[in-house]
């Protein structure tokens, strides 16, 4: 199924997660400009997706500047680093997280190079989670919905939510291409507006 399918909320999820776990794909950038297109005051960023698509490698290159390395990362895409004493990963929280996603039965693969508490993965966790609720609201399953969306919340309150901030404000500060800034405004926007929901 296209995510699509499950409603704008799951759109802006996988939307925003796919930029992170593959920005120079253009199966990403269509997927956030297909989101943009369907939602409103994006403009700017709809722009700068547009205008990347045809040789989006430089985003990559920019993305991996920033969070992956090699050197010092200027903004860490991991939570355990933003509430971890020593910059660390793969602490006590990356546990945390990943025993969340457990809940509804997803592991993360151990083959995988990112750990749990990578943003990607945390998004893609709370768009999994959407694409249920919507699944079982076209179902009429409220007492489920019910459970998925306070699941979502706690894991928002819990864990995405206490750094994603932390995380915007990085990209916005260190990114070189203003693709980049502008994406870390849109998501921090979108975030803000899940947690006080």
């Amino acid at each position: 199924m296209m995510n699509g399918e499950f409603g704008p909320i799951a759109s802006a999820y996988h939307a925003f997660k796919g930029m992170v776990f593959e920005p120079s794909n253009p199966e990403s950038l269509e997927r956030l400009i297909a989101h943009l297109e369907a939602g409103e005051g994006n403009d700017a960023l709809l722009s700068e997706a547009r205008r990347h698509l045809e040789a989006p490698m430089e985003l990559e290159c920019d993305f991996n500047r920033m969070c992956i390395g090699p050197t010092r990362l200027l903004v860490p895409p991991y939570e355990s680093v933003h509430r971890a004493s020593g910059r660390q990963i793969n602490t006590e929280e990356t546990v945390a997280v990943a025993d969340f996603y457990q809940h509804i039965g997803l592991v993360i693969d151990e083959k995988l190079s990112e750990p749990a508490d990578f943003i990607g993965n945390e998004l893609e966790f709370l768009y999994c989670l959407e694409a249920l609720a919507h699944q079982h609201r076209k179902q009429g399953n409220d007492d489920t919905v019910a459970e998925l969306e306070a699941l979502a919340g706690e894991f928002l309150d819990k864990h995405l939510g206490t750094w994603y901030q932390a995380f915007t404000d990085g990209m916005r500060e260190h990114a070189q291409l203003e693709f980049w800034r502008l994406y870390a405004v849109a998501l921090h926007q979108f975030l803000s507006s899940r947690i006080t929901h």
